[in-house]
């Protein structure tokens, strides 16, 4: 099968074109950033890479016209929410925009279907738990917002005869994460302090949110298994993990396998308004239709986390030698 993954070089997209090319897929990606692709080192050579940037509505038709892949898998965009607050535009951009060119492009493959990376963060507080799709969307947030206006871009496609499924997994961890995201923010903290880097404190915001937590590779089964998806119009799947942690027993954790004492500090400032105390969702519609259930602990999904940042940071330091 002919794939195309927008947002290859990141964070989900790495995982997934690693995933897919060992299933024997041929793999496209677009990447607004120039080589080299770092993310995509295991993969190098196995995946064909098409500078475009999602902002450019032709250029993004024009590799879709290209490589007229049977799936496309859009997972572009901001994911980190206070960056989306700091800078709304760039977000509504990227998240709103980029998905209207992304969906407008489909038309330059008939049949082709496809898969959208959404977020639980479209829910806001909710009333209940778990959280089921047909519950009201209450974003709190710009990321979240952006989301939902993702959702109803993709949905209008859907109405116009294209084939989209869009998931909404709840909160995502693992190697290549973002370091403005908590589980990441923790693990690159304690890398620094462990090689000299920084002073041996986090600083943190929040600690008592529980959510699922959901491995990166994990959730590229996930892709994975919604891509298989036979259906005609629009489906809306949540994906959560098996289990729901607070803020604080992952940093718990974390704190356990550092190599060096490291205090933890609450930050007045990284107290953020609008975060439900709780967010479960009802995944149990995705896994009936595909059978799919995450693997992987989240011991392992926070120790991998941290190894990727100690192997980066020292790479970092030994070329500055």
């Amino acid at each position: 099968m002919r794939v195309l993954i927008t947002g290859i070089t990141g964070f989900a997209g790495s995982h997934l074109a690693e995933r897919l090319v060992e299933r024997g897929h041929d793999v496209h990606g677009i990447a607004h950033e120039p080589a080299p692709h770092p993310y995509l080192a295991v993969v190098q050579g196995r995946v064909q890479i098409h500078e475009g940037d999602l902002l450019d509505a032709a250029g993004v038709r024009d590799v879709v016209e290209r490589v007229r892949p049977d799936l496309v898998y859009h997972l572009a965009g901001q994911a980190v929410p206070t960056l989306a607050t700091a800078d709304p535009l760039a977000a509504i951009r990227i998240n709103v925009i980029g998905t209207s060119h992304a969906a407008a492009a489909m038309a330059a493959a008939p049949g082709a279907h496809l898969v959208a990376a959404s977020s639980a963060d479209v829910y806001g507080i909710p009333e209940r738990a778990p959280v089921a799709e047909d519950a009201p969307l209450r974003p709190t947030n710009v990321y979240a917002a952006t989301k939902v206006a993702a959702e109803a871009v993709l949905r209008d496609l859907g109405r116009r005869g294209g084939r989209v499924t869009i998931l909404r997994p709840s909160n995502q961890i693992g190697p290549r994460q973002h370091p403005r995201l908590a589980a990441s923010e923790f693990a690159h903290r304690i890398a620094e302090a462990e090689l000299g880097l920084a002073e041996p404190v986090i600083h943190h915001g929040q600690l008592e949110p529980r959510r699922e937590f959901i491995d990166v590779r994990d959730m590229a089964a996930a892709y994975e298994a919604a891509g298989s998806l036979d259906h005609a119009g629009v489906e809306v799947y949540n994906v959560g993990a098996d289990s729901v942690v607070s803020v604080g027993e992952i940093l718990e954790i974390l704190l356990a396998l550092a190599r060096v004492p490291i205090r933890a500090e609450l930050d007045p400032e990284r107290v953020r308004a609008g975060v439900p105390d709780a967010l479960v969702l009802d995944s149990e519609l995705f896994r009936a239709r595909t059978g799919w259930a995450p693997a992987i602990p989240l011991e392992r999904s926070l120790s991998d986390t941290l190894d990727f940042w100690r192997h980066a940071l020292s790479g970092e330091v030994a070329a500055r030698t």
